[in-house]
């Protein structure tokens, strides 16, 4: 058995449950064990993985890594210095999905490159240290964004995210699912509860949406808004 040790800040545990739930079936499969705990005010997830499926494991690892830095931390970099007016709570955290999803496959294997994940690996320290190119571009990209936000310029934005994009997720009973039904779930990198099927369906960076069951208000709302005739009804959706 190989030991991988994540570490983090403790109150990013949720990143490393994150990665933990994602890759709960590769877990299984390898026969690894794994735990969380916490010390010295450090998240730790800790796995121990057979050696026969350690190379295997260790690159799906540093992938949901990259995915970490690409969703939450990038979250909490704009969150700190996008501040702009014009905009809901809700219309706010929209905004910052939509920025994070503009980059988001570019941002994750970037990052995902950066992690080794041999022995211990502390991912604010990767993050603090060999991934400044990386916060360097989201400070030009925030410095770009206007003082006033309004709707009509959020709908602009993401309308234009959506060009080009054709592959399809899936809505049922409020959760999100990718082309292979695989459950999409980068919302919960985000300290946020609120329009999580939008914001989820954003993240995906696919250009259509297919319902099956009801949505809340909220989210019905602004899937409409911003995905109009891109919204498509499985059979015995009730409108």
């Amino acid at each position: 058995m190989t030991k991988i040790t994540l570490t983090d800040n403790e109150n990013k545990m949720n990143n490393l449950l994150y990665i933990k739930s994602s890759l709960g079936e590769l877990f299984a499969g390898a026969g690894a064990v794994v735990r969380e705990e916490t010390a010295d005010k450090r998240a730790r997830l800790v796995a121990e993985i057979p050696d026969c499926y350690y190379e295997i494991v260790k690159a799906e690892i540093a992938d949901r890594l990259g995915e970490v830095v690409a969703v939450n931390y990038k979250y909490g970099f704009f969150k700190e210095i996008i501040k702009v007016s014009g905009l809901s709570r809700t219309e706010y955290e929209i905004m910052l999905a939509s920025l994070i999803a503009a980059d988001l496959p570019e941002d994750k294997k970037y990052a995902a490159a950066r992690f080794c994940c041999d022995g211990e690996t502390a991912v604010d320290g990767v993050f603090n240290f060999r991934l400044q190119p990386l916060k360097k571009k989201w400070k030009d990209v925030a410095s770009y964004m206007p003082e006033t936000f309004v709707g009509s310029q959020l709908k602009d934005f993401i309308s234009y995210l959506l060009e080009n994009k054709k592959k399809r997720v899936y809505v049922d009973n409020g959760k999100v699912y990718d082309s292979h039904y695989r459950r999409l779930k980068r919302c919960d990198l985000m300290p946020y509860s609120g329009a999580n099927v939008v914001r989820e369906v954003i993240l995906s960076n696919c250009g259509e949406v297919e319902l099956a069951g009801r949505v809340d208000e909220t989210d019905e709302k602004y899937l409409k808004e911003y995905y109009g005739d891109k919204i498509f009804f499985s059979t015995g959706y009730l409108t």
